[in-house]
């Protein structure tokens, strides 16, 4: 059995990394911290969702009822994965596809950055949560790392305070993360990709990705360019 274990996981291991697989390595315990024994419940939105990168975070809590993935191209987690509670839609984080005050949470992890009227997608945020309800969001944090699909650099602490406030929002707790080792990933992935890949293929093996974010977990050295918050709605 453990033979045929590890003829599993070597391969995969093997497989091409993404640098998203670091950041879940390194923030999905910080979201753990964040919603501490107020565990997440009711009917969540996973807003600006990807592929799913936190679907298994959001899955993990059994007093989720619905979990709602929004994204800007129409998301597809509901059919690759086998939780019922799986919901997909389409829409933008400035025009969520959500009533009023229909929401107990809200995941928000690396989206904000990338639009261009943020001040609506922070009122959104708010539209959609109910009294008392939550938001766990992460955004870079100056200065970080370029990234030509980012409107903005990121937020300070009190930037992103003073944003979440027009939706009605207010920062409860927050950490941050991403030190040296996430730096030097970011520089190292793009550099094989557009160098050794012609722009268009990942060489880099998931072992290595996933060294550099546990590295990062485990040595924070440097200065921190992602930042964390738990927000609630008053």
């Amino acid at each position: 059995m453990r033979k045929a274990a590890i003829r599993r996981v070597v391969p995969r291991l093997l497989w091409p990394g993404w640098p998203d697989e670091a950041r879940r390595v390194i923030q999905e315990p910080l979201f753990r911290s964040a919603v501490g024994d107020s565990h997440p419940y009711g009917r969540c939105l996973n807003a600006g969702c990807g592929e799913g990168l936190y679907s298994g975070f959001l899955e993990s809590f059994t007093e989720i009822t619905e979990i709602i993935n929004v994204d800007v191209q129409q998301p597809h987690i509901s059919e690759c994965r086998a939780d019922p509670r799986n919901r997909d839609a389409q829409g933008s984080i400035t025009d969520l596809p959500v009533g009023d005050g229909s929401l107990d949470w809200v995941l928000c992890t690396e989206v904000i950055e990338h639009v261009d009227d943020d001040r609506a997608a922070a009122v959104e945020l708010g539209r959609v949560l109910k009294p008392g309800g939550f938001a766990l969001i992460s955004v870079p944090r100056p200065p970080a790392p370029h990234d030509p699909e980012h409107v903005r650099e990121g937020y300070s602490l009190e930037a992103l305070r003073e944003l979440l406030a027009y939706g009605g929002l207010e920062v409860v707790w927050h950490r941050y993360c991403f030190h040296l080792p996430m730096r030097w990933l970011a520089v190292v992935w793009r550099w094989q990709r557009d160098h050794l890949g012609g722009g268009r293929r990942n060489l880099m093996p998931r072992f290595a990705v996933l060294a550099f974010g546990y590295a990062d977990r485990w040595l924070t050295v440097g200065h921190a360019w992602d930042l964390v918050v738990l927000a609630r709605t008053s």
